[in-house]
């Protein structure tokens, strides 16, 4: 019983990549999450990519912002700003 429990706890880092991105963009399962969890605390490996995915996330959020201020800067007509504008926020 106890190592069929175990068995399905266990996630191979092939199985946790997709499951660090899928955390970013929306609520993971309970399972899920201690699933990811147990990993997280065993491979070294995964923190690293984890770590690595928040800093460019991180880094992506700042250019988004700048090329927000760039456009402010511009002198383009008040619509095609607010065009431009909704589609940067939208990839953010």
């Amino acid at each position: 019983m106890m190592d069929k429990m175990l068995k399905a706890l266990k996630l191979t880092c092939k199985d946790v990549y997709p499951l660090i991105s899928e955390n970013r963009d929306h609520p993971l399962s309970f399972f899920s999450r201690v699933r990811l969890k147990i990993h997280l605390g065993m491979c070294e490996l995964c923190k690293i990519y984890q770590k690595q995915l928040d800093f460019l996330c991180k880094i992506a959020r700042v250019l988004g912002k700048e090329e927000s201020k760039v456009l402010e800067e511009t002198h383009l007509k008040p619509e095609v700003k607010e065009k431009i504008q909704k589609w940067i926020e939208e990839k953010s």
